[in-house]
């Protein structure tokens, strides 16, 4: 086999070079231009009553590992954005029913939200910034037996494998952080946020009379 690569001409390398500069006197003259941010991180629930088999069953904090992509459009040092954030449990709970089945839960979030930030400090290569967040927030909890999680034959049926509840609210937060231009167009930093989740304070119930995990008012910290 072979295989063929396409070379760029000097006149299309040209382009890709003058684009990149223009790019790097954008940040630095303070004009307009947009910026993709991705990133991975811990959700920690430190004060979080969180119910997976039942309401007189729970559990004290949750971690979570969270990984997300945020769009963001820069002029001077103002940052107006929107970002989506997907995060899941460290492991799973067992569920209450029939041991045999083996029964599981795990839980997951997803976050979409409007993104504002200010930058109170920017140089060369480093950046220092705080902001706000706000916008919607769902929580997932699955129960699976081992059958589902296990199938013992690779027939798809219609419909997911487990019993599912979704939890809707909003999420109102705080952050700050910093970044460190490392490359022309690139830069590493890091971001500290605290954020409420405000959900149902009644947790909704699947038919097979479990419960959703988390309810109310939830205070979470983000490290990423």
């Amino acid at each position: 086999t072979s295989a063929a690569c396409a070379v760029p001409s000097a006149a299309e390398a040209a382009d890709l070079a003058r684009a990149a500069q223009r790019a790097v006197a954008a940040r630095r003259l303070d004009r307009p231009y947009t910026m993709l941010e991705v990133g991975a991180g811990i959700f920690a629930l430190p004060a979080a009553e969180v119910c997976p088999t039942s309401l007189d069953r729970c559990a004290t904090a949750e971690t979570s590992l969270a990984l997300g992509v945020r769009n963001f459009y820069r002029t001077g040092p103002f940052a107006l954005g929107a970002g989506i954030t997907w995060a899941t449990t460290l492991g799973a709970d067992s569920a209450r029913g029939d041991p045999d089945l083996e029964r599981d839960h795990s839980r997951r979030y997803f976050l979409v939200e409007a993104l504002f930030r200010y930058a109170v400090y920017r140089d060369d290569e480093w950046e220092w910034w705080g902001g706000g967040s706000f916008g919607g927030i769902i929580v997932n909890d699955s129960w699976s037996v081992r059958a589902d999680r296990e199938p013992v034959d690779d027939v798809a049926f219609v419909g997911p494998r487990s019993t599912t509840v979704g939890t809707e609210g909003l999420t109102a937060g705080i952050a700050g952080g910093g970044e460190w231009s490392f490359a022309t167009n690139l830069s590493a930093g890091v971001t500290l946020r605290y954020m409420n989740w405000f959900l149902p304070g009644n947790p909704g119930s699947s038919p097979t009379a479990d419960v959703a995990s988390l309810s109310g008012r939830v205070d979470t910290f983000e490290l990423g």
